[in-house]
């Protein structure tokens, strides 16, 4: 009998169109010829529209992550690039983490990243809640990140693809007191705190920020931006998938799951304890919501 040489067959492109994401990341192991063979597939693998969104587990103290799905349960992945890092932002696939004074993008499926230019002006993170307008692949994507000084005011800051440096924006007076949504919406980002029903609005195009309140639609005539915030039941649905233990303090990174048929549905930020209340020596992990999909960007791509 002969053997078969099974890392260089024509086929495997045409194999890899056909697979599901967990399929796909279990063929993208095998070896190095079949890890290319599944970038050189043309077919893209796109998330399906109201699918409940993945979940990646980290914040140990190694590249080991819990990638949690839908329907095929609890994975162990390692990622080097989560090792350290700290998830600010999920749309589409793409996290914007922040680790040692810097961020970039980064696809958890595919391993694509994609740094932003210079240093954060924030050192440290706490409490911060960012969004993106668009895939940072785009020409019109712009990132913005908000967070809570100890003197009561919001401050934003935002940066263009293509720019070199942050601009810094701020807002006093009433803000809310926890950002638990985020989105990005017709040239404006939306930061929201359901508890009290307050919003920060921020233009794209003006630069300004502005405080306001969260009306509810009525009927359907009402006008209204397309976008719900998850529910209850939702929320609960999602802790249970967590699986985490008693005692386990989880910050997690919210999203917005696409929809067809209704508003796109908002995942919510939290910093939440699962069971005992807050201790010292209590495990604290870091968790992140974000839609499946399988982005690839060429070696030399630049924000």
């Amino acid at each position: 009998m002969t053997s078969r040489d099974w890392t260089h067959l024509p086929l495997l492109p045409s194999i890899v169109d056909r697979l599901g994401l967990i399929d796909l990341l279990r063929f993208r192991a095998v070896c190095k010829d079949w890890n290319s063979a599944s970038f050189a597939a043309t077919a893209e693998i796109e998330a399906i529209p109201d699918q409940e969104p993945w979940c990646l587990i980290y914040g140990g103290n190694n590249s080991e992550c819990s990638l949690i799905t839908e329907s095929d349960g609890k994975h162990t992945i390692y990622i080097p690039e989560m090792n350290g890092a700290t998830c600010l932002a999920s749309s589409q696939g793409w996290l914007l983490l922040f680790r040692e004074g810097s961020m970039f993008f980064f696809c958890p499926l595919s391993g694509a990243k994609i740094d932003l230019p210079g240093p954060f002006p924030h050192t440290a993170i706490n409490d911060h809640v960012a969004v993106f307008s668009a895939p940072p692949t785009s020409k019109d994507c712009v990132v913005a990140v908000v967070s809570r000084t100890e003197t009561e005011t919001l401050e934003l800051h935002m940066i263009d693809r293509g720019a070199t440096a942050w601009t810094e924006h701020k807002l006093a007076s009433m803000v809310p007191t926890k950002i638990q949504y985020a989105a990005h919406h017709n040239g404006g980002f939306y930061f929201f705190d359901n508890k009290s029903d307050s919003m920060v609005y921020m233009s794209i195009e003006k630069r300004e920020l502005r405080l306001g309140k969260v009306r509810y639609m009525k009927s359907a005539k009402d006008k209204s931006i397309p976008l719900r915030f998850s529910t209850n039941s939702e929320k609960e649905n999602m802790k249970k998938r967590l699986g985490l233990e008693d005692g386990v303090q989880v910050s997690i990174c919210g999203t917005v799951v696409s929809c067809e048929s209704s508003a796109d549905k908002m995942v919510p930020y939290e910093n939440t304890g699962v069971g005992a209340d807050d201790a010292e020596g209590r495990q604290i992990v870091k968790a992140a919501w974000f839609q499946p999909r399988f982005h690839r960007v060429s070696q030399n791509q630049s924000w």
